[in-house]
């Protein structure tokens, strides 16, 4: 039997024959775990406007890099359904539960004739000073410093973060704007630019 396409909000752990119609609204970037576990996030969104979260873990990470592209439409078939842990979620509204890539997992994509996302440059005067976690904004600027390394601070008790300064310039500022890299940003991110400073 053919499994049946459903929305993401009649998907719940005790579904295993099911197919949805998805957006990939959000890819995160490859993380290390602190038990060194390496993963990646997708936010999914069907046309109902549901959202769910997938999850790849290990080789998964390298194995699924191009069968999830940003902003691109996919039927995605027989993924293991599983209850989200609270944290995980990047927004209140997100469903209770994410989605886990298997062997018996099949995903296709839905509109192959659409274009390439092309980027939307701003100059840094039209970004606000302050931005929801959800905002993304395309700049080309110029870097005229990084700093070393990341520097260690303590964020709160017990936590420590990492956090690296960069100095840019566009032509929309008469004088040159710091941007702060977090965490992961602040590490590998920042090295590959270092270079062009």
């Amino acid at each position: 039997m053919k499994p049946e396409r459903v929305y993401l909000d009649e998907l719940n752990a005790n579904t295993k024959s099911y197919k949805v119609k998805v957006k990939v609204i959000k890819k995160g970037r490859p993380k290390t775990s602190p038990k060194k576990v390496v993963y990646q996030s997708v936010l999914l969104q069907d046309d109902k406007g549901n959202r769910m979260r997938g999850a790849l873990f290990g080789n998964q990470v390298e194995g699924y890099k191009d069968a999830f592209v940003y902003n691109k439409v996919y039927e995605i078939a027989n993924a293991s359904i599983k209850t989200s842990e609270p944290q995980w979620k990047s927004n209140p509204n997100d469903l209770d539960f994410q989605m886990s890539f298997g062997s018996n997992t099949i995903i296709q994509p839905i509109d192959t004739t659409s274009t390439v996302v092309l980027p939307e440059y701003q100059n840094l005067s039209q970004i606000p000073k302050m931005v929801s976690g959800e905002e993304k904004f395309d700049v080309l600027r110029v870097i005229i410093y990084i700093e070393d390394s990341p520097r260690k601070i303590i964020t709160s008790p017990n936590r420590e973060s990492y956090v690296r300064e960069l100095l840019i310039v566009d032509n929309s500022f008469n004088k040159p704007v710091i941007i702060s890299a977090w965490n992961d940003l602040a590490e590998t991110e920042c090295d590959t630019l270092a270079p062009a400073a």
